[in-house]
């Protein structure tokens, strides 16, 4: 009987010991140092609003910025909404997807000639040498008129000059170089340009029976001129030109 209070005895203050350390562990979890969490980093990124589908210029109403944790920020991911505006999706973009810097084509972020051709227009491309291509100055951006010489059957087939096309938008130049002088030369070989389906097919059938020269314009002049022809039939006119 003694053996068995004393074993009663120790059960009770096991517990006893046990009750109280649990009563202890209770409070230390429901105190506010406990309860404090630490804070998890954020980071302020730009989101698709909608399903931005492929090939779909992006508008400020497609986009929004949200904070998500700082681990989950994707490399590429845009920051600022007016880097992804103006731009075209490379791809679908899925609602709540974050806006990727690569899966956007813009004029800043390089992208294929197709992403860059103005909508409407068509990318055609004209060979030049060194003085119908204004000696190299041609650059993407510039506007310049195109002028072809032809045989002209209807005149006598007398060689004859039209200016074809204004105004139109350099998209790209192909280059060659040349050395001169122990120095290298940037040569532009072909001109691509940006204009309307039936200015192209004026291009086209000049690049098999004329020859191209090209003008530069000026970037403040936008003026389309009124022009005849011209050639021995009308070369006096030149004192009026």
């Amino acid at each position: 009987m003694k053996v068995n209070k004393r074993l009663l005895i120790v059960a009770v203050f096991l517990g006893l010991i046990t009750v109280i350390a649990l009563n202890s562990y209770i409070k230390n979890l429901s105190s506010p140092d406990t309860l404090t969490l630490t804070p998890v980093s954020q980071t302020k990124v730009i989101t698709a609003k909608i399903t931005i589908p492929r090939h779909t210029r992006i508008t400020a109403e497609m986009l929004t910025t949200e904070s998500i944790p700082s681990e989950a920020v994707h490399p590429e991911a845009l920051r600022n909404a007016a880097d992804a505006v103006g731009g075209i999706s490379r791809s679908d973009i899925v609602k709540g997807e974050q806006v990727l810097a690569s899966r956007v084509a813009t004029e800043e972020r390089r992208a294929s000639l197709s992403y860059r051709v103005p909508e409407k227009l068509r990318a055609i491309s004209i060979p030049v040498s060194e003085v119908p291509g204004v000696s190299g100055y041609v650059s993407p951006g510039d506007k310049v008129d195109v002028l072809v010489a032809y045989n002209d059957p209807d005149i006598n087939d007398v060689m004859t000059v039209y200016t074809v096309v204004q105004n139109a938008l350099v998209l790209a130049t192909g280059e060659f170089t040349r050395e001169q002088d122990n120095e290298e030369r940037h040569l532009v070989s072909t001109v691509t340009l940006g204009v309307n389906p039936a200015q192209a097919e004026v291009l086209a059938y000049a690049n098999l029976k004329g020859t191209f020269h090209l003008t530069l314009r000026s970037p403040m002049d936008e003026e389309i001129v009124e022009l005849d022809y011209y050639n021995s039939d009308n070369f006096e006119t030149f004192r009026e030109r």
